[in-house]
């Protein structure tokens, strides 16, 4: 028994040997007295050993407790370090330390599966982990836009099951144009090896690049027309001008010159200028691609922008907007862009009624033209520039309307009607709550 350990019991014996000297003090008890005291002495030390072993297996149930909490996790308990002998003392300091330490062990743990899980919740790229038997263990949202589902549907999945096992036969870092459940375009493909708690898995991140590479397009694009423009122009306005000089020095009629040379000089010189004022204006439109002033988005009553661009273009199209949607928006290119797609949507459907819809869709508005005209054409240069399937287009009106909606955040797709016939132009755009 330590030094403390001994202290306490002779503190706890010494009233009953005070007693017992007291008494033999007075005189020699008679054995019948003396046999009793010693029997009160004998059951006295019982009783403070026997509490003093209680106190020991106290002690000892309540360290198999604390730890006991520690194996399932509970790392907030701290034992009592007062109340013992020096020896339980350092060891409940000791647990208490381990226990402060694996709590702030597990707080950061904690902090720091949270700052991952932001984190992949703002990447624009889809992240998928695998375990080591090929089952889906971890999705962020990008993850769960692509596949048109909810994580709670697609964990646990295998690979080949989520279509996504021929990914990782695309050499890493290659782009790769894939048609998801919800959405195609071109992708760059990264793959890697995982380890997590001796087991081998695999990560697979799927990158969109289709609006990075639209827009490295669109700078050359505006470059070359800013030479084109620059270069042709130099060249029609001075063929314009000197073709109406000439018109007006031709003879007058009736005047001694071949009056079937001079209407053959009179039309062609007509038809020179008249070519070259086509190009320039054909190439002006061209050159707004070039010169599409910056967005002033503000808070946009959609309904009654909507309302305004049915009469515009066709009383006859039938509006469905949700009267409170309300989007960050510049509203006078928004405009324009409707008003392209109503009047694409009308001269493709005829006499078919042509419909705007809008309503909000996970913290963004969709904005739906739909059509029943013959439907999408073969074709996947709907959006290249110069690229047209009507007689006398220009193919500058879905580029244009593309460049303005990307450029507020927003976007615009083409897509069929299926099963019924015709197309629908989707617009997705910024709700304004989410703003707030």
């Amino acid at each position: 028994m330590k030094r403390a350990e001994r202290a306490r019991t002779v503190w706890l014996v010494a009233p009953a040997m005070l007693a017992l000297a007291a008494v033999l003090a007075l005189g020699t008890p008679a054995p019948r007295e003396a046999g009793l005291l010693l029997v009160c002495v004998l059951a006295l030390t019982a009783i403070i050993w026997r509490v003093q072993r209680h106190a020991d297996g106290r002690r000892l149930r309540t360290l198999d407790g604390l730890l006991e909490s520690l194996r399932e996790g509970d790392y907030s308990v701290r034992g009592a370090v007062s109340g013992g002998n020096e020896e339980q003392a350092r060891l409940m300091g000791r647990f208490n330390a381990l226990a402060q330490r694996l709590q702030d062990e597990q707080r950061d743990s904690h902090e720091s599966v949270q700052l991952l899980s932001k984190t992949l919740a703002a990447l624009d790229g889809a992240v998928f982990a695998f375990e080591q038997d090929g089952r889906l263990r971890l999705i962020n949202p990008a993850g769960e836009r692509l596949l048109g589902r909810p994580a709670s549907e697609l964990l646990g999945q295998g690979a080949d099951a989520l279509g996504l096992a021929p990914l990782f036969a695309i050499p890493n870092g290659r782009i790769h144009p894939h048609a998801f459940p919800a959405q195609q375009g071109r992708w760059q493909i990264g793959h890697a090896s995982l380890r997590s708690r001796s087991q081998a898995g695999r990560l697979l991140v799927v990158q969109p690049m289709e609006r990075a590479l639209r827009d490295e397009e669109a700078q050359a694009f505006r470059r070359l027309l800013r030479v084109l423009s620059h270069e042709i122009n130099n060249s029609l306005a001075p063929i314009a001008s000197m073709a109406d000089t000439l018109t007006r020095v031709l003879p007058a009629p009736g005047a001694s010159f071949d009056p079937e040379a001079r209407a053959d000089l009179a039309g062609g010189l007509d038809l020179i200028e008249k070519r070259s004022l086509a190009m320039q204006r054909f190439l002006g439109g061209y050159a707004r691609l070039a010169k599409l002033p910056e967005p002033q988005p503000v808070i946009v009553m959609l309904a009654p922008l909507c309302e305004r661009v049915r009469r515009l273009v066709d009383e006859r199209i039938r509006v469905d907007v949700d009267p409170e949607l309300r989007v960050v928006a510049d509203a006078d290119q928004l405009e324009q862009v409707l008003i392209n797609l109503l009047r694409n949507a009308v001269e493709a459907g005829g006499d078919a009624p042509v419909e705007l819809f809008a309503r909000p869709e996970g913290g963004q508005a969709r904005v739906q033209v739909r059509d029943r005209g013959e439907g999408l054409p073969s074709s996947d240069s709907l959006f290249v520039p110069f690229f047209t399937t009507k007689a006398g287009g220009s193919g500058i009106g879905l580029v244009l309307s593309r460049q303005i909606l990307e450029a507020q955040r927003g976007s615009l797709e083409l897509l069929s009607r299926a099963p019924e016939a015709g197309t629908v132009a989707e617009i997705r755009l910024p709700l304004a709550s989410s703003e707030r």
